[in-house]
């Protein structure tokens, strides 16, 4: 069992970059006492403008600095500038001031094995590359989804996909259509942003869907919607950064053929002798040719997994001229989702997004096991365990008021699964999976919070 979390705790950031900017900008609705600090003033100031937070410019690792702010009675204390070491010296030094809990963003594995580190169970390490490599990994176990997200140990799936345009869903209201058993469509994607349908939504051509249904019946959902489930049996990986080496190590561990593309040679050098399954080129990912000798033609999935964000969207659309099947495309700069969009990538990948959504998981209350962002924070999927005397205990389904913008996706009840209807009445110790606007999941908190 988690300990339990404050409502509104007093939150420290070290960072104003981009992924301190997410977590801050997600969290000063919810009313938390946030505190911001920032080497560069005018990162802090834009933020402290922006946001209306108290952003301090200064050094995070700072105990003079650290002590002054209060840091002693932060519930939580986050470092997540660009630096691993400044951000395991700032964690390490909350944490001897009085700092509760503290998250360390570290990119090269090495820091993860200070002593000094190993030794704070209140200092979580948190490896993003990690993170998208394992993300991207299971996308090749479910080919013909852009997101998949497991719950209720592995019981239930989110998925998002683009149904086939020739697949029989079009120009009816959801009500009529009969999908698979134990699934149940919980989001669309539109350019105006998530929808969450009802009875009467017209689902369109080309707009990708999010669904939840159980594990077991995934290639039963997608051949509902006319997406072809083929097994992946070769992946081409541009970048052996810390992503790119984690991911082809993880594939070749499932038994991938696994090729990549590397422009220096010490990182070239360096995955070979680490990832021996692997083969690595050292060339460019934007010259046709290295490509092709790379095997491209043949790749079920094409990853651009440089630093690059420019050099991942060209060897991308190289890579699907060449005859990549599937495009997984890096972004650093959210201003370039939209590039990617416009250019039909097939899916676009945020670390920024994955570790902010990681990481505000840790803010919420007990009761929630799981949360994960989607659509650029848009939306949200949440994992609840419902505790004795929350409120969707005391009415059936149909009773409770649910926000609008708000679907409970399943329920699981120690080894049965239900689809709520107006007739359900929840139980204390139920596990629901619900999909939300991220503007209304304090609605949906608070239905689901215990006394």
């Amino acid at each position: 069992m988690r300990a339990s979390i404050p409502v509104v705790m007093r939150i420290f950031i070290v960072g104003a970059g981009q992924v301190g900017y997410h977590i801050a900008s997600s969290l000063v609705t919810e009313g938390h006492d946030l505190v911001i600090i920032e080497k560069n003033r005018d990162n802090a100031k834009a933020m402290e403008k922006i946001l209306d937070v108290l952003a301090v410019t200064g050094d995070g690792c700072d105990p003079t600095l650290l002590k002054r702010r209060g840091v002693g009675t932060a519930d939580l204390f986050f470092a997540v500038s660009n630096n691993d070491a400044a951000n395991l010296l700032a964690a390490l030094t909350a944490k001897r001031l009085g700092a509760k809990r503290c998250v360390v963003r570290l990119g090269d594995p090495k820091y993860g094995k200070n002593p000094l580190l190993m030794e704070e169970p209140e200092i979580m390490p948190l490896f993003p590359e990690r993170l998208v490599a394992e993300e991207i990994r299971s996308l090749t176990k479910v080919p013909g989804v852009a997101r998949v997200r497991y719950f209720a140990d592995d019981k239930l799936v989110l998925l998002q996909a683009r149904p086939s345009s020739r697949a029989d869903i079009y120009n009816r209201p959801l009500r009529e259509l009969r999908g698979p058993e134990g699934w149940v469509l919980t989001g669309i994607s539109r350019s105006t942003g998530i929808v969450i349908p009802s009875g009467d939504t017209v689902l369109r051509p080309g707009e990708p869907l999010y669904a939840v249904g159980r594990t077991e019946s995934i290639p039963e959902f997608l051949e509902s919607i006319g997406v072809s489930h083929q097994p992946t049996r070769k992946v081409v990986i541009a970048g052996a950064g810390h992503v790119g080496s984690w991911l082809a190590g993880m594939l070749v561990e499932d038994g991938i053929e696994v090729s990549v593309v590397q422009r220096g040679a010490d990182r070239a050098f360096d995955l070979a002798s680490r990832v021996p399954g692997a083969l690595v080129l050292k060339g460019d990912a934007t010259d046709p040719a290295i490509l092709k000798e790379a095997g491209v033609q043949q790749a079920d999935y094409f990853v651009a997994a440089t630093a690059e964000d420019e050099t991942n969207i060209m060897c991308s659309l190289l890579a699907r001229e060449l005859g990549a099947r599937t495009m997984i495309t890096l972004y650093h700069n959210p201003v370039f989702l939209n590039v990617l969009r416009a250019a039909r990538i097939d899916l676009p990948v945020s670390p920024r997004m994955m570790i902010a959504g990681t990481i505000l998981r840790m803010v919420h209350p007990q009761e929630i096991m799981t949360l994960d962002m989607v659509e650029g924070g848009d939306a949200e999927v949440v994992e609840f365990e419902i505790p004795e005397g929350a409120q969707v205990l005391k009415r059936h389904m149909r009773d409770l008021n649910f926000p609008k913008h708000a679907i409970v996706g399943a329920v699981i009840r120690g080894e049965e699964m239900f689809v709520p209807e107006g007739n359900f009445k929840f139980q204390k110790g139920d596990d629901a999976l619900v999909f939300t606007k991220s503007d209304s999941l304090p609605a949906v908190e608070k239905m689901f919070r215990g006394k």
